[in-house]
């Protein structure tokens, strides 16, 4: 079984900052949306200070806000900003936060626009902040379901961006959910309701899409696949799993890639072993070591001698990429494997050597 969410979670308060980090995120990458996962961020950066909590924290985008946080958040961005210049590690990190409440739903921080608008003037922290864009989405809130369906007819890219939205949330967006996909063809221009169905699968959890968007992920334009590949791993669902065990043998190996991607970063309960069956229907060995490098992140250590093996034969680069995650194998095998710490250690240390610390051997 892959590492859980409940198990990361747990681990954003572990007093080492490299467990912290790693699990921070396999968390964003995973895009879960799990109201503790804030409240978590919050509680290290009180006890460790929000410049060293999370050492990778200012790359990450994504981090689900609960409603009933966002007048804290918009109070600790404030407070994480104030009197600091823009290359500082904490003011970065209070840039991130008012960016992730930017691209959530539009009724999260509708009724909060004017506190964002002065946070703005603050700061150049949040340039990426589009505050016109989060007004038009608000306006359009107020606005009746035949008015926002007029834009798909002569409104812009961006107008129609926004009546997609709205209308999906109030469960009328299936007809032209279904026109967007069907009109992304092959090596043809994206029209904007296309554009528009695409970003917003690639920005909201969209169930029930799976087919369709798994047909896009081995598209030549790389836009299109890599969107929908985003939005499969967004949805989270075992049904995209099943379809990637059925089409994988066939697909290209761009798209061979991206469906690892999508297994590696959802984590469900039966990843790990999806991955050892794909395995032999690799088309290169690239893409067996990314097979192999998918299953190393799922830290299974239910399956730990299928886990050593992938380990042991993975490519010294890819395993060099993802070492900052290996940081998790101490506290994991604490809970499954203890009695195997010390031949997993000394795998770990075989393969990475001084590039890999004990994360319980330093505070650094």
């Amino acid at each position: 079984m892959a590492i859980s969410d409940e198990q990361l979670i747990a681990w954003l308060s572990h007093e080492h900052p490299k467990v912290r980090s790693a699990s921070l995120d396999l968390l964003s990458n995973g895009y879960v949306c799990d109201d503790r996962v804030l409240a978590s961020i919050f509680g290290a950066w009180d006890r460790y200070g929000p410049d060293v909590a999370f050492p990778d924290f200012p790359l990450i985008s994504h981090i689900p806000i609960p409603d009933a946080m966002v007048v804290e958040l918009l109070e600790r961005v404030a407070v994480m900003t104030a009197g600091r210049k823009i290359t500082d590690r904490t003011c970065r990190c209070a840039g991130k936060l008012l960016e992730a409440l930017s691209v959530s739903e539009t009724h999260r921080f509708a009724s909060h626009l004017a506190s964002i608008s002065d946070l703005k003037n603050t700061s150049k922290i949040f340039f990426r902040v589009p505050l016109a864009l989060m007004r038009e989405r608000t306006s359009a809130l107020a606005r009746e379901s035949s008015s926002l369906q007029m834009d798909f007819d002569d409104g812009t890219p961006e107008n129609i961006a926004v009546a997609l939205e709205c209308l999906f949330y109030r469960g009328h967006a299936s007809k032209w959910m279904d026109r967007g996909f069907h009109e992304i063809e092959e090596d043809a221009p994206l029209t904007p309701l296309a554009t528009a169905t695409l970003e917003f699968a690639a920005r909201h959890p969209l169930l029930g899409y799976e087919k369709q968007l798994l047909g896009l992920v081995e598209r030549n334009n790389a836009t299109i696949a890599d969107q929908a590949t985003i939005a499969l791993i967004r949805a989270r669902q075992p049904q995209t799993h099943t379809l990637i065990a059925e089409r994988y043998p066939k697909l290209s190996r761009s798209g061979q890639l991206r469906c690892l991607d999508i297994i590696r970063r959802t984590r469900l309960p039966k990843s790990s072993y999806l991955l050892r069956f794909l395995l032999p229907h690799g088309l290169d060995f690239q893409v067996q070591d990314a097979t192999r490098i998918a299953e190393v992140a799922l830290f299974d250590f239910l399956a730990l001698e299928d886990w050593l093996e992938a380990f042991l034969l993975a490519d010294e680069k890819s395993l060099n990429r993802i070492a900052p995650l290996v940081a998790l194998a101490k506290p994991l095998a604490e809970q499954f494997s203890a009695t195997e710490w010390p031949r997993v250690e000394h795998l770990i240390r075989t393969r990475l050597g001084s590039s890999w610390l004990d994360p319980t051997a330093t505070q650094s």
